[in-house]
């Protein structure tokens, strides 16, 4: 199966290309639509959750090898979990199939980035996390395997070589001697020394050269096996080394995405052991040069696991379900035991020292806008432990507007505003927040239902969100601009709170 993720901005012009292909069907949707027409309407719902997202739009086509093919229900199955895999958890759909081209089955999965919470599904190296949701779909709907772009230039293994590592649980010569290349390469920026790495490995290398000295090929040898560098692979080749060397040189440590992904992924399943604790496995990484950095909340529960290589960095999730904190533990058996390990791992990552340059900052108590979200900032901040370290008065947030305000009446800014209470109560962790005589505003959240009630004088609900379904008569003026003014207020208080933290970095 062969996958490709296209972003844009136009939900209409695509759904038309889409559902006028000759032979096109719809075969999975949670929408009530029959048309492009009332199909871009219905997504406008969610684009109005989010209207100055740059690319709305997410279109996604999956392609079955010549001569395969899934029956509806199938096809079906595989779109669940391919959007499952991918975040597409409470997003409007439309899958498509086509059969227009013999020989050709595919289908175009049309999808709002933006949840029906307002919160937006993360693009970052969607591409790559999507090649890995493929290879499960192919082994779980047997299809036929197709490598991922990082991989289509080894040479690929014989059906002798695939039951030969089943059965040994060893890679092969060849498997090996990829690895090792790839991790050597990226350590090193000349011929020389990546020789002499791969000979420290336990590779031997031999480079023909022509009359004039010039080198034209390489041959490897490892564990009594010898070959060519093109039998290994197109990318072992001696021009591609060459390329592929330069490419480094001239980057430093800056890999292309495919490389930065492949490299951490072989550190990874270099260094991981069976049964070693976190703290030993993050040590690990670092003497390999990968850090990996674990997130805690303030209440000390883990957020999760990130690596980092020269200047990229990439969360664990994305990498692979393997490499994410709970993939860790689970797949490779990597042991964590929070009374043994955190305050470790809390002193390697010197977060302990942080922690208590952050508590001997001010806390604001006054001077604050009297808002909802003024409050809900400070919650949000009392919760990370982050301090603020001086009052943002009012009239710094009113020449300030929020940059994120669309410009539309009534239903846009009703939206907007149920958004942004999604949007902070999901970082609470509540579902509900507000109390009379000490809060401005009331947010009662129960499944897709919301409900925002003013507390002020004569209590009464200004916003009230049942499904697909807004209420907001009572919404005024001067509520969206208090949420407005008191969203900027916490976008500046996060911002300095940034900033006071490199500082102490």
């Amino acid at each position: 199966m062969i996958g490709k993720i296209i972003k844009g901005s136009g939900f209409q012009g695509c759904l038309c290309y889409v559902m006028g292909k000759t032979g096109a069907a719809v075969i999975d949707t949670n929408m009530d639509g029959n048309n492009p027409y009332s199909l871009a309407t219905e997504f406008s719902l969610s684009w109005q959750l989010r209207p100055k997202l740059g690319h709305t739009v997410c279109h996604i086509i999956l392609s079955l090898s010549p001569d395969e093919h899934l029956n509806d229900v199938s096809w079906q199955k595989a779109i669940a979990q391919y959007l499952k895999e991918m975040g597409f958890t409470n997003n409007q759909y439309i899958a498509v199939k086509h059969t227009d081209q013999e020989n050709h089955e595919h289908i175009h999965l049309v999808t709002s980035r933006v949840k029906m919470d307002g919160s937006v599904v993360s693009d970052s190296w969607d591409w790559i996390r999507s090649q890995d949701v493929i290879r499960k779909l192919e082994k779980d709907f047997e299809l036929e395997s197709v490598p991922s772009s990082w991989e289509s230039d080894r040479q690929e293994q014989t059906k002798n070589q695939i039951e030969n590592e089943k059965q040994t649980g060893k890679s092969t010569v060849k498997r090996q001697l990829a690895d090792r290349i790839d991790l050597a390469i990226t350590n090193t920026t000349a011929l020389p020394d990546f020789i002499e790495q791969l000979n420290r490995e336990g590779i031997e290398v031999k480079v023909d050269r022509d009359r004039k000295g010039k080198p034209k090929g390489i041959a490897y040898k490892f564990d009594g096996v010898s070959m060519a560098g093109s039998s290994v692979g197109k990318a072992y080749s001696l021009p591609r080394i060459l390329k592929r060397l330069d490419n480094v040189s001239e980057r430093g440590i800056q890999l292309s995405t495919s490389d930065f992904v492949s490299h951490i992924s072989l550190v990874i399943r270099e260094q991981v052991k069976a049964g070693m604790t976190m703290p030993q496995f993050v040590e690990q990484l670092r003497q390999s040069g990968v850090d990996a950095h674990v997130k805690y909340t303030r209440n000390k529960k883990v957020k999760g696991i990130s690596y980092s290589f020269g200047d990229n960095s990439i969360q664990g999730n994305e990498l692979g379900k393997e490499f994410s904190w709970g993939g860790l533990q689970k797949h490779l058996q990597v042991s964590y035991d929070p009374v043994r390990d955190m305050p470790i791992i809390l002193e390697m990552q010197g977060a302990n020292s942080k922690a208590t340059s952050q508590e001997s900052l001010p806390q604001v108590s006054e001077g604050l806008p009297d808002s909802l979200f003024a409050e809900l900032a400070l919650e949000l901040e009392r919760l990370r432990s982050l301090r603020l370290p001086n009052p943002i008065q009012p009239e710094n947030v009113i020449e300030n507007k929020l940059s994120i305000t669309p410009e539309h009446e009534g239903m846009d800014k009703a939206h907007l505003v149920a958004a942004l209470c999604h949007q902070l109560l999901n970082e609470l962790g509540a579902d509900n927040f507000g109390e009379t005589g000490k809060n401005s505003y009331s947010i009662q959240r129960s499944g897709d239902a919301l409900t925002v009630e003013s507390l002020r004088g004569d209590r009464q609900i200004i916003l009230q969100v049942k499904g697909q379904e807004i209420e907001f008569a009572n919404l005024s003026e001067f509520d969206i601009q208090q949420f407005e003014q008191a969203w900027q207020y916490r976008s500046q208080a996060q911002q300095q709170s940034i900033d006071s933290q490199a500082k102490i970095g």
